[in-house]
């Protein structure tokens, strides 16, 4: 039975990780820090290493450095998990050595598939490679080669360059597409020939959408100008070309329906069910679920703070968010904590419908920017999403975000039911939590006074 080390100092995210992974055959041992996996790696002898990307104390790609250069541990598979899979994390990731990365909110069918070709269980698609001759720039630990690519595929390259290049190290890989701009891909390593000048294969990973689609178009073209230069008929050739687009959707297609029907079987909890109606965009919904028992699972209020600000970090997918409680007293939203802001930023008073923040809570309704919120906002007073949080009606504070780690352009309706729910559970939580907080202080002050009478 292969064994998995999950590594992420979030108890939350280690859930997740667990519930994705349970039942497909792993022994599952978990670390909630960097230094507690390097402590204990000799001991668990993983297979494979699931290792968070930002963790307080030691990094992820600091552990993973360290863990290259013991002898024993430079195959281990690992892959990165990070909050928003930004270029430069890419790059940071692939320099310390790990063999991909995933990013958060992770997918459970994208994880499973990634965790299954690290160990080897599946083989990696064969996609057709297409011999060309294109010059290509290569990054490789901050120095520059030019190299030739002499095929290429979906999935991979086979490159020779006069430097030498190491097998397993990451590497930027950048070519011209068919439309004459630049294609920046990310590649790995995995087969050097005896001498550099005969060559190396990359395989790619985890392009973009945007990447992978200009890399297609270019294996395309170039399958085009094969046939042509072996005398194929060019309505002949568009025409084979043509069928090969369509075989490429309907595997697409075959593909989405093949997870579609994984979800459904997986999922045996009536919550889940009603939220497995898409996949990638309501994966949220499901890591949500899974949070609000953890949620829900303590009266007191200060860890009750930190537990919502995990779920809306690392299962919303938020970089900027504040939460704001409402003061009777002054009539006023309050911030109580948050993330993503300036150390040295100070949060003023909000009155009631002044402000999105303000007429979000005077109105108790949730506001959705409808504009881009790519760029996300840096106004206390305008967040992108705002969520009152209501109990019995009545308002109790806001949730307001303001930044997202995936830069998407619009919000999707399944969005506003991820928000939702959240504030929902973000308010029962928290009054349930403040509640008791009340009732504990009563209880001590009236033990307080029956002690004085008893001495």
């Amino acid at each position: 039975m292969p064994k998995i080390l999950l590594v992420d100092d979030v108890g939350l995210f280690l859930e997740l990780e667990r519930s994705y992974l349970d039942g497909c055959g792993y022994d599952l041992v978990t670390a909630s820090s960097g230094e507690e996996a390097l402590q204990r790696l000799d001991k668990v002898a993983p297979d494979i290493l699931l290792l968070d990307f930002y963790m307080p104390g030691m990094d992820g790609d600091e552990v993973c450095r360290l863990i290259r250069r013991n002898q024993r541990w430079q195959r281990l598979p690992i892959l990165m998990v990070t909050a928003a899979g930004k270029s430069d994390e890419v790059q940071r990731c692939l320099q310390s050595g790990c063999d991909d990365y995933i990013t958060k909110p992770v997918n459970k069918q994208e994880l499973r598939e990634k965790v299954q070709r690290l160990l080897g269980e599946v083989q990696r698609r064969k996609d057709e490679r297409v011999p060309v001759k294109l010059p290509v720039q290569i990054r490789e630990r901050g120095r520059l080669h030019v190299a030739s690519a002499h095929d290429l595929s979906a999935s991979g390259v086979y490159l020779k360059s006069a430097a030498p290049l190491t097998e397993n190290t990451g590497i930027e890989i950048r070519l011209e597409s068919t439309e004459g701009t630049p294609l920046v891909l990310f590649g790995k390593i995995k087969r050097t020939a005896k001498q550099p000048e005969d060559g190396c294969g990359v395989y790619f990973i985890h392009p973009d959408p945007d990447s992978k689609e200009l890399l297609e178009r270019l294996v395309r073209s170039k399958k085009a100008e094969l046939l042509q230069r072996e005398g194929v008929d060019e309505q002949l050739s568009q025409r084979m070309l043509s069928l090969e687009e369509e075989c490429s959707g309907l595997r697409a297609k075959q593909d989405d329906a093949m997870h579609r029907i994984g979800e459904l079987e997986q999922e045996n909890l009536e919550f889940a069910k009603q939220l497995v109606q898409v996949e990638d965009v309501n994966n949220n919904l499901t890591n949500l679920y899974i949070a609000s028992s953890r949620l829900h699972s303590t009266l007191d209020r200060e860890e009750t703070l930190e537990i919502i600000k995990e779920v809306v970090i690392n299962f919303v997918g938020a970089e900027k968010f504040a939460i704001f409680l409402f003061n009777k007293g002054s009539e006023c939203l309050c911030f109580e904590t948050g993330e993503g802001f300036e150390t040295s930023e100070l949060f003023p008073d909000v009155p009631l419908g002044e402000g999105v923040l303000g007429q979000t809570a005077a109105s108790a309704e949730n506001y959705f920017c409808t504009g881009s919120i790519s760029g996300g906002s840096d106004d206390i007073l305008s967040p992108i999403i705002a969520i009152p949080l209501l109990i019995h009606e009545q308002m109790i504070g806001v949730l307001a975000i303001y930044r997202l780690f995936i830069q998407k352009e619009q919000l999707e309706s399944i969005d506003y039911q991820l928000f939702s729910m959240l504030g929902e559970h973000a308010a029962t939580a928290l009054f349930s939590s403040t509640l008791y907080g009340k009732s504990e202080r009563k209880r001590q002050t009236y033990q307080g006074f029956v002690d004085l009478l008893l001495k």
